[in-house]
């Protein structure tokens, strides 16, 4: 009786803990600025608001770029990603980025620890894409 009430104790915390992040379905950014254009050509940009493309975890700030490789399956011909990490990683900070047009990341510090993050291919609803991402 009692390992079954711990057992049921253990997987109402380990709910609780999990954390569900919803990336920002799109960003708008300023013009970019070329400095570097060579003589005769003409810098254009085609798009300042950039949807949600993908999501990436790193150990550390993202821009010390220790981008975790996931673990990627295909599910009803939707991609999954998945990442585990152990507990020492844990002390640099584990951070979530989201992704937008292969430029641009929002990312944020999960502040409770987590061993592993998963997160499918974003899916358009209401014209706009979504990502969501969760960590326990």
């Amino acid at each position: 009786m009692r390992t079954v009430i711990g057992a049921a104790l253990l997987a109402a915390a380990a709910a609780a803990a999990a954390i569900e992040i919803e990336c920002p379905a799109r960003v708008t950014m300023q013009p970019a600025v070329i400095t570097d254009a060579p003589d005769g050509w003409q810098p254009q940009q085609r798009r300042t608001i950039l949807s949600v493309q993908d999501v990436v975890v790193t150990i550390g700030p993202p821009e010390q770029r220790h981008d975790l490789k996931p673990e990627i399956t295909v599910i009803n011909g939707r991609k999954s990603y998945n990442w585990q990490f152990v507990a020492a990683e844990n002390e640099e900070g584990v951070w979530l980025s989201c992704g937008y047009g292969n430029t641009i990341l929002l990312s944020r510090k999960l502040t409770t620890p987590v061993s592993r993050c998963r997160a499918h291919e974003p899916f358009v609803e209401n014209g706009y894409r979504k990502l969501v991402a969760d960590c326990r």
